[in-house]
């Protein structure tokens, strides 16, 4: 018998979505809220490297999740001349999965939506919580539409703005700057883009990634001072500016540089990050995915770690061992490996923006090609590692 048969999930993103289907799989009643009207989202796309395919493959969305993805050959880089730098894989390949595939961020969603739905997942959006009571046997949860349940666990997978992190933890963990900025937009893909490409520029890099349908979408990162208020009408404009800042009067793709200027989903997110230490529960509320642990870009694993969270506890949860002695197994399985990937995630933001001046951005691109592959490798063996 499971000790958690009725489990609330707050967030219907990526993590929430993969953990109801994980749970719903062994048995357990899955409700999932979200305070969004509906998954639509900015910024269109995302990757999954070798460590969340595996996790989605355990939980029967691999097919699914292949069939609106885009596997990519290696990164490539560029200096801002449109010289090539270096190739560098996403690791190696395991049981004929692709080791990268980029994806639709909306169209996961949907999918997953429909997945967990039909494992009899109840999914509500426009819907929080407004109170949580919990005792030894389980926890007492009233909602914003008025209606109110009771369940054996609550957890929280509601963003690295969490609300359920607020109640466990009041304002002890909360984000943090890391100073880097992300701006991501969809566009049309040019026929010759095959795969990732990175132009590293002054102080950041220009990315263009593609997507199945003949899209695209452009990512610039660099370094901002403060928290400028952006207006949300100006993106388009902002972000080809700061493209073009680090392009100089390159020619090298330029025109997908200028095609920003006409985008319609610019999306613009300060990189904050949260690293809540042992152990992210309180009794029968948790927290998982960027409510626990939100991390800089960097190493393409965030969602993946939120997928493998729910993996995981799915997975430990079916022992039928007391919940506390469940959730003391999870945090040491998971904390090392999430920690890992924070902390070298952070890092490798702060040595690309280390690339302002002529002459750092001279050693930043013989870096690239020097110490980078070993250095990715190290970590793709990580997270090729058992989680």
């Amino acid at each position: 018998m499971l000790e958690c048969e009725k489990v609330l999930i707050v967030g219907a993103g990526i993590g929430g979505l993969c953990t109801a289907i994980a749970l719903a799989r062994i048995g357990v009643e899955v409700d999932v809220i979200d305070i969004k009207p509906d998954n639509a989202v900015a910024g269109v796309g995302w990757g999954l490297r070798t460590n969340g395919l595996r996790a989605l493959r355990e939980i029967g969305l691999l097919e699914d999740t292949l069939a609106i993805g885009f596997p990519t050959p290696p990164l490539s880089y560029f200096d801002r001349q449109g010289r090539h730098v270096v190739d560098i894989p996403y690791g190696r390949h395991f049981d004929g999965m692709p080791n990268n595939v980029q994806l639709p961020r909306t169209g996961f969603l949907e999918m997953a939506s429909t997945r967990a739905r039909e494992h009899g997942c109840a999914i509500r959006m426009s819907t929080t919580v407004v109170d949580i009571e919990q005792d030894d046997a389980g926890v007492n949860v009233e909602f914003s539409d008025g209606s109110s349940d009771r369940y054996d666990l609550v957890i929280g997978f509601d963003g690295i703005n969490s609300s359920i992190r607020g109640y466990l933890f009041g304002d002890r963990y909360v984000p943090v700057r890391s100073g880097g900025v992300a701006w991501r937009a969809p566009v049309p893909a040019p026929e010759t883009l095959k795969g990732a490409l990175f132009c590293h520029g002054f102080g950041g890099k220009v990315g263009f990634v593609p997507l199945a349908g003949g899209m695209m979408y452009v990512i610039v990162t660099h370094f901002e001072a403060g928290r400028p208020r952006h207006d949300r009408a100006a993106f388009p404009q902002i972000m080809h500016g700061v493209a073009r800042d680090m392009m100089g009067d390159s020619p090298f793709m330029a025109e997908s540089i200028g095609s920003l200027l006409t985008a319609t989903n610019v999306a613009y997110t300060p990189l904050d990050t949260v690293m809540v230490p042992y152990p992210w529960y309180r009794g029968r509320v948790m927290i998982m995915g960027d409510a626990a642990h939100a991390m800089t870009p960097y190493l393409g694993s965030g969602a993946a770690m939120a997928i493998e969270d729910g993996v995981v506890f799915a997975e430990l949860l079916q022992s039928g061992e007391p919940l506390n002695d469940v959730q003391t197994r999870f945090m040491a399985r998971r904390y090392p490996r999430v920690k890992t990937i924070y902390d070298t995630s952070l890092q490798m933001m702060h040595e690309e923006f280390d690339s302002a001046t002529p002459e750092a951005l001279d050693r930043r691109l013989a870096h690239l090609v020097n110490e980078e592959p070993a250095a990715l490798d190290y970590v793709h063996r990580i997270l090729e590692s058992p989680y």
